[in-house]
Order: C-alpha cells, then sequence, then structure tokens
C-alpha cells in the first residue's frame, strides 16, 4: 500500500513510528482496547512549546486532506445523515454517496483493523464548513450529543496519533506554525498543550498514567 504523504489524511497514516521503539515506555491503562500495550514516544514529553501555544488557535489547514476513520465511525456518521446535512452550508456535498473514499484500507491502529478516507473537494474535508468549523461537530453539538459524538477518532485526538500501536505526533505538526512549532527553551510540552485531546484519547486514567510517565523522566 502506498502511503500518503503529510498532506493527505489525518490518521497514522500521516506519521511514521520512531525507529528505535525498545526503550519506550508503556502506557496501560488507557481505553483504547485493541492496543493493550502502548509504547510512547519520548518527543509526546521531550519536545518544548512556548507558553502561548494552543490548540484554540487552529484554523483547520489540518482538515484540508480528510481523516481517515474505523468503518463504525463512518456508519455512526452515515446513520446520522439527516440531523449533518441540516447544519450543511447550501454549497457542501449533501450526498452520502460522496461522502466517503470506496477503498477500505488494513489498518492494525484501528478498532477494526480497517480504515477509510473521508471525501475532500477543493475547500479541503467533505465535512469542513467555510468558518473552519466541522459540520460534524456542529452538528453533534446542536442535537446535544456531546461536541465529539461523531467526529472520528484522529480528528479530535490530532495533532497525536496512533502510528502502530505508539503513541507519538503527527509528522506535519511541527510545519505548522500557525498552530505551534516546537521550540527551544519552551515551557509546555505535549503534555500541556493537548490536555484534552490526550485525555479524549486514552480516558481519564490512561490520561493520569501519562502525566506520571512524564513525570518519572530524567530531566
Amino acid at each position: 500500500m502506498t502511503i500518503p504523504d503529510a498532506s493527505g489524511p489525518l490518521g497514522p497514516f500521516g506519521s511514521t513510528a520512531s525507529p528505535d521503539r525498545r526503550a519506550f515506555p508503556i502506557l496501560r491503562t488507557h481505553t483504547i482496547k485493541h492496543i493493550p500495550e502502548m509504547r510512547v514516544d519520548p518527543a509526546i514529553f521531550e519536545k518544548r512549546y512556548a507558553a502561548s501555544c494552543s490548540m484554540m488557535h487552529c484554523n483547520a489547514k489540518c482538515c484540508h486532506g480528510g481523516v481517515y476513520a474505523d468503518p463504525a465511525e463512518r456508519d455512526r456518521i452515515l446513520a446520522h445523515a439527516e440531523l449533518i446535512r441540516g447544519h450543511m452550508e447550501p454549497h457542501q456535498e449533501h450526498d452520502t454517496a460522496k461522502w466517503f473514499d470506496t477503498e477500505i484500507v488494513d489498518d492494525i491502529d484501528f478498532p477494526s483493523g480497517k480504515a477509510v478516507g473521508t471525501q475532500t473537494n477543493d475547500r479541503g474535508c467533505i465535512f469542513l464548513r467555510d468558518n473552519g468549523y466541522c459540520v460534524l461537530q456542529v452538528a453533534a453539538t446542536a442535537a446535544g450529543m456531546g461536541k465529539f459524538a461523531l467526529k472520528p477518532f484522529f480528528c479530535v485526538a490530532y495533532p497525536v496519533v496512533l502510528t502502530q500501536h505508539e503513541l507519538t505526533l503527527h509528522d506535519d505538526y511541527t510545519e505548522r506554525p500557525e498552530c505551534c512549532n516546537s521550540v527551544k527553551g519552551g515551557t509546555l510540552s505535549l503534555v500541556d498543550v493537548c490536555g484534552e485531546e490526550l485525555e479524549y484519547m486514552l480516558g481519564s486514567k490512561g490520561w493520569k498514567e501519562l502525566q506520571e510517565l512524564g513525570r518519572s523522566k530524567p530531566a
């Protein structure tokens, strides 16, 4: 299979696992059931960011290539098609047959071992509105479902990804100065910057274990 470059869909295919993972700490109390023991890339703790770094600076550029979703996530989205269409802008694609790729690929980092990409157009992901908001999040929030109820896992997780069962950073994250660049002498780690994303991925216990792993690393 040809691995898409960093301009393609979000998900494990946009990242590469670190070459030497033998000494990586292991996370065990997280809620991702298909990965019982998850390796943690030291870059999660070691890369430093400025105090002003925040995911609130997002300009949705990361959404332009679409995202890979588990087929179960695709099916959940399609089951709520009427709700989603009700929050789409007039120019957005309302035909559900054009929301997802037809090809399904193998990937061990998804619960089913399979992944499917969202379609894209000249504006970006098929679900991206002109104001940079995701229509899946807008629709779910309006329906009282919780803002992440319909979004694919790797949409919420970005810039954190799972690659070959390794918790790491998406390869293109350090190339997005409009969000955050790692800086020498920065006061924040990714654990500080992406707390909401990491807790969503790992659950509260896994998030606390990750924080403990970070505190136990030598300075």
